[in-house]
Order: structure tokens, then sequence, then C-alpha cells
């Protein structure tokens, strides 16, 4: 293993290197950085004067094929450098509908629409504004204290592929009808996180953008307001709220909007790949003077009382939809990673990108100062881009595409050298100024690495499990009066934080990072015994898990008040063998759920049962606890050894023998899953059995999340064990 001393010198040597070829980079620096536009795909000119492009989007995989949408509710599917290829895959004005659409005004495709067997393959969404229907009004999300008339809607629709790639008309489904006042005041946008995978808990929530209504703006809905919600149909409606949405429990704000008060919202993006924050394109009022702002929203902002107070970007020429992205692609190296912004000066277009991670925390004549001025990256001065309508994209492989909306032409771009011969007069100049540029380069890049590496320890430390007991609270009790809470910092005797039970909003209990279970005050978010036994079953399957080195178990309590104040109580954390905090884990077990049904009781009593008999930590729970035994098999291994039982077998008497080979048991292991009903009842106890069979099924259930079996196969496997476990009953 590398120490301290070896690191270093192993980061000089590399950074020598690079010190040695960067002398030779910096005589060709200023013969760089040159871009270069090549045609793709030519979409169908647009008739009529309200005809609009709307929005482009590539097929995803290797396609290169393109979705191309416009407002007059026209979908088309192009072929890259191949325009007889084109073909019309939706058009609005064809399909039979109680309403004919007036506008089609956003689209996207479902993160799954490319995986074959995956949940949401083959759809996508549309957004289209109809005159309101006269009946069936009551399913529209709308504001009640709205007196004026909301004569229109808008209505997001879900559609499929059929296996030949074209759209079933059959499955158009209605997901969300909220009621507006103007066809102009529609859904601006529908996206889905990009950078969300199927594990993440928001991964497939729609986000949408609702158009700002100005003689409606002090309603939130009408506000300028992003939702988002699940568009899967579930038993009772046609999609349903994440229930972590910041205005889930809100009596006044709906529970599926995600910010509010953003006025007319141009665009959002996520900037970043590892965070849920939002980078905003909006134009927003202030003080009386309307500008274009680019603010960060993480939820729950309500811009109606107060401005953004994280923002990069302020400017009184508004910017179009479509005009900005993050570029992640491999043609044009020095714009990689650059938050790009396309902007119009006279009938000039410009490329320019913006500092993005540094926003303007307060607002005022210094800050306005300090705000991000756009670099200018390339002046769009081609005779093919002077055009009225121009609008930026990204391929799925994060390459930039422009899209001339006049002609129809789209451009991919290209970052090339200098052709020989060109800047040979500056040439002379620019290798006097290499040396010294490459030699300050060097020990900027030496500096910066010895930073990181100080920094790097300082957060190593800071991110350690210790250190997250520190900075939460880690117990709390009742005050004398048992109206309030005291919540206590670690080893600390005295109370940090006293938060009234009376202005507890939605409490949630963690396991990890998981939520597995919130109170707040809405329907079915009370608790009862039920609930109570359903978490001791999860605690209980918990606990018989393997602690392996650098595993964390966390138990937490997450406290909402009305006040906005959000507190972490974490009551039990183990890593590896190591327990940091005092209390045993099923110790802990039975407190947060006397703590569940103490909250509930005073925050839900309306839906909060009754408590039965307490339970208590039973012999079986500390057995559990002494056990050591789990299957490390590999998950590729267990899945090949569980897959043959998922095929039909003669189904066999429990003591009946056959050949071991056939015995799907996992090798080498003390705790092999049994997958199988052979089992010897002079050497394996009932209990034992039993036992195990559970075990199987959990581990079924964890390949089946992980990809490594198909929902056929787990059925047929979940099928068998169940099978095994009633003769053994």
């Amino acid at each position: 293993m590398l120490t301290v001393k070896h690191s270093l010198f192993l980061f000089f040597f590399l950074w020598l290197v690079l010190f040695t070829r960067s002398s030779h980079a910096n005589n060709s620096t200023s013969e760089k950085n040159q871009y270069l536009l090549q045609k793709i795909a030519q979409a169908p000119l647009l008739k009529g004067k309200n005809s609009q492009w709307l929005q482009l989007l590539e097929q995803p995989g290797n396609s290169q094929n393109y979705y191309l949408a416009n407002r007059q509710g026209q979908i088309y599917q192009l072929a890259q450098d191949n325009a007889i290829n084109s073909s019309l895959l939706l058009d609005f004005q064809q399909v039979s509908t109680k309403e004919p659409i007036l506008q089609l005004s956003a689209f996207a495709l479902h993160p799954n629409f490319a995986l074959n067997e995956h949940s949401g393959y083959g759809i996508f969404y549309t957004a289209h504004v109809e005159k309101s229907p006269t009946i069936s009004r009551a399913k529209r999300l709308q504001e009640s204290a709205v007196t004026i008339a909301l004569s229109f809607d808008a209505v997001v629709t879900e559609w499929q592929l059929n296996p030949a790639r074209q759209v079933d008309i059959s499955s158009q489904r209605e997901v969300l009808r909220i009621a507006i006042a103007s066809v102009t005041t529609g859904i601006k946008q529908l996206s889905f996180n990009p950078y969300s995978k199927s594990w993440h808990d928001d991964f497939a929530q729609l986000y949408i953008a609702l158009a700002q209504n100005q003689k409606l703006s002090q309603y939130p809905l009408y506000s300028g307001a992003i939702l988002r919600i699940n568009p899967q149909e579930i038993t009772t409606a046609s999609y349903s709220v994440p229930d972590n949405n910041p205005y889930f429990a809100h009596n006044e704000i709906s529970a599926a909007i995600y910010l509010l008060g953003a006025g007319q919202i141009k665009q959002f993006i996520w900037p970043d790949k590892y965070s849920n924050k939002l980078l905003i394109s909006h134009l927003y009022r202030y003080k009386n003077t309307i500008k274009h702002w680019l603010s960060y929203s993480y939820g729950g902002e309500d811009w109606r009382a107060y401005s953004p107070k994280q923002f990069i970007y302020q400017n009184d020429q508004p910017l179009t939809a479509n005009s900005l992205l993050v570029y992640r692609g491999q043609n044009a190296p020095s714009l990689r990673n650059k938050l790009l912004l396309l902007t119009k000066k006279k009938r000039q277009w410009q490329l320019s990108s913006l500092t993005n991670g540094n926003p303007v925390v307060k607002l005022g004549v210094q800050q306005q100062k300090s705000l991000s001025t756009p670099q200018l990256e390339w002046p769009l001065s081609q005779q093919k881009l002077i055009t009225k309508q121009l609008s930026i994209f990204r391929d799925n492989r994060g390459e930039l595409l422009f899209f001339n909306e006049d002609s129809g032409a789209i451009y991919q771009l290209f970052q090339q050298d200098i052709m020989p011969g060109q800047g040979h007069i500056q040439g002379n100049q620019a290798t006097k100024q290499s040396g010294l540029a490459g030699i300050t380069f060097f020990f900027i890049s030496l500096f910066t690495l010895l930073a990181g590496y100080i920094f790097y320890q300082i957060n190593s430390q800071k991110n350690s499990v210790k250190s997250l007991v520190r900075r939460e609270f880690s117990h709390l009790a009742l005050t004398d009066d048992k109206l309030a809470l005291n919540l206590f910092k670690r080893h600390q005797h005295k109370t940090e934080t006293v938060v009234a039970l009376d202005q507890i909003k939605q409490c949630q209990l963690l396991l990890g990072d998981l939520v597995i279970a919130t109170i707040n005050t809405t329907l079915a978010h009370g608790f009862n015994d039920q609930q109570e036994q359903a978490l001791r079953e999860i605690f209980h399957n918990e606990k018989i898990d393997k602690m392996v080195d650098g595993k964390v178990r966390r138990i937490s309590l997450s406290i909402n008040t009305s006040k906005k104040n959000k507190y972490i109580i974490c009551l039990y954390l183990r890593k590896g063998n190591d327990r940091i905090t005092k209390n045993s884990y099923f110790a802990v077990v039975d407190d947060v759920i006397n703590w569940c049904w103490l909250i509930a009781a005073k925050i839900n009593s309306q839906h909060t049962s009754k408590r039965g008999l307490k339970a208590s930590i039973s012999a079986a729970d500390i057995a559990l606890a002494e056990h050591k035994s789990h299957d490390d098999t590999p998950l590729h291994t267990q899945a090949a050894i569980i897959r043959p039982a998922t095929h039909p077998q003669p189904t066999l008497a429990v003591n009946e023998q056959v050949p071991t080979a056939e015995i799907p048991i996992a090798q080498g292991n003390s705790d092999a899953i049994i997958l199988s009903n052979y089992h010897d009842s002079t050497a394996i106890t009932a209990a034992k059995v039993e036992t195990e069979l559970v075990n199987a099924l959990e581990k079924l259930v964890k390949l089946q999340q992980q990809g490594f079996l198909s929902a056929d196969e787990f059925s047929q496997a979940k099928a068998k064990l169940l099978d095994c476990l009633n003769k053994t009953e």
C-alpha cells in the first residue's frame, strides 16, 4: 500500500510529465478551439403562420434517429443523413379525441423508453391544450379559490409504441389535466431527470413546468410552477404524488407542486450529475423590473414571497426556450462540462459559457456586480445560422446539436485545429511565451495537488460515521409537561433544541437512507398495529443481514415542523463490527416505534388506532441477532444457481432423494440458500428449514431488483419456495 511520501512522489512525477508535454502543447494553443458544423438531418418544412417547432430528441441507443415535435400536434421520426426515411409518427389532428387539440406544448420520452421488458418501454408523454369539456371537470387539478372562468385544460397524455415501433392509438391514456384560463398559459416543458437511475427513489418522476398567468399569479398553481408526479397509473388514480414532495403535507398548496412563483419559465435543466437541484431559466419580476434570471432550485421554494436566493445570471434581454444546456460530449473538448448559453445580439447568434456552481446568495448592488458574465465561446457567423429561430439540444452521447427552425436543418458541432500555415505570424511570439507559461502551469498544478490532498484528508474525516453522529442529534426525550421534544447532541446532557409536538407536520422513520414509515397530517399517514408489525419485520430482516466491513446500518428519525425546520435524530449507527451509538439494535427499534405511536397520536389522531399490547424483544430476535453466517456467493453465481430451479420439475416428497448435482445449494457456505424441498428431516429441524426458506425469498428479491433474474424467473422461483414452506408446516 502506498504511503503518503510515495504518493506525493508519484504525483510529482506525473505532473512533471504533464509539464513537459504542456511546453509543446502551448505552442499550438492559439491554433485550436475552432469549430465547424456538420449537417446531420433535415426536418420537414412547416406550413402555416402559427406553426413552430417544439422539441428535438434523439431516440435512445445508437439509432441515429430523432423525434421532432411541433406545436400543430405532429411528431416526426427523422433518420440521420437520410431525409427520405423521415416519417410522421403521430398527428394529434388525426387522433379521435373528445376535444380537438389547440396546441401541442411539450414532449418527453420515458427513461426506460429503449429498455425492452422494463416498465416504461416504448412509452412517451405529450402535453397539449384543449378546450375544457363540460363534463368530468371535477377531475381537473385547479385552484378552488379562483373565480374567473378556466375554460381550457392543459393535458398530459401517455402513449406507447407497438412492436412495429408505431404509436398504438389504443394505448392513449390521460395522466393529468390542469385547468387553465388561456391557450398560452399551458404546460411549457415535460422532463425526467436524465441522471436518475432505476435504483434511485426519484427515478421516472415527471417534472412539469406550468406557465404563469399574470392575473392569477397570487395563486400557487398559476404563479409559474413546476410540478413533480409519478405518471404510472395506480389503482385509484391515473398518477401519484411522491410523498417527499415539498408540499406533500401542505393544506393550501397542491401536493404535486415542486416549486412556485417562478414567473414565466422558459426552460429548466439538471446542471449536475449528482444533485437533484434544478437550474431554471425564467422571466422574473423583482422590484417592479422584469429581467431574465438563471436561478437554482432545490424544491420547496416560493418565489412569490421572496426572490431566488441562489442565481448566476440576470439580463434585460430574455432568453428563448431550448437555449441552455451543459455540454457532456467529446467532439469539442474545450467546451466539455461547461454551462452553455445561446444568445442573440442584433441579428447574430452567439454561443457563450457561464460559471456553474458558484451562485450569488444575496441580492444587492455588490452582488449584482459579481454575477457571472457570459464568456463568448463562438460567434455563430455562418450564413446557415443567420435565422430568427435557433435552438440547441443534446443527443444521447452528449454532443451539441444546433437546430435552424426556419430551414429545418440540424447540425452537429465539432472542434478542429486551424489549418497549417494559419497563425504563422504570431507563432514566434507564442513560442517565446510557452516556456514561462509551462513553468507557471507546473507550479500551480503542484500547489493544487497538495491542496487537494489536504482537502481529501480533511473531507474523509468530516464524512466519517462518527462525524455524522456528531453533526446530527443523537437522543430525544419528552419534556416534563409532555408537550414538546428535547433534542440532544452526542455526549450532551443539556437540551440543544426544543420542538413542540403541535408544530410537527411530518415525521419519517429511516433505515439508512430509505424511508420506511411516514407520519403526517394526511389520510393514511397515521399509525396502527399492522404498520408496527410491518416495521418490526423490516428491522428483523435487516438485523439478520451480515455486517461486512464498511457496511453502515443506521436508524434515524426525520422531523419536519410547520416553520420548515428539519431535524434528524440518529438513534442507531453501526459500521461493520463497530457500534457507534450506545443502545442496542432492538432496544432502538422499540424506542422508534414508541415515538411513531406518540407523534402519530398527536398530529394525526383521526387516522391512528388504539395501540394493542406493546411488543418486546423476543428470544427469536436475540437469536437472529447472533446469526453470523450469510451467503457471500457472488450475485451472478446465485442467479445462475437459481435460474434452473425456475423451470418446471416434477414434485417430490420431502424426504425423496435426488442426485446431488440437481440440488441448488451454494457450495462452500454454511448458510446456503435452499431452493428445493429436499431436506433430511433427521438432520435439519423444521425451524431451520423455515428460516432458510425465508432467507432464500429475501435473496430472490435482491437478485430480481438488481436485474439478475427476470420477472418470470422470479415468480417461478418464489412459487417453488412457497410450496416448500407449505410442505414443512
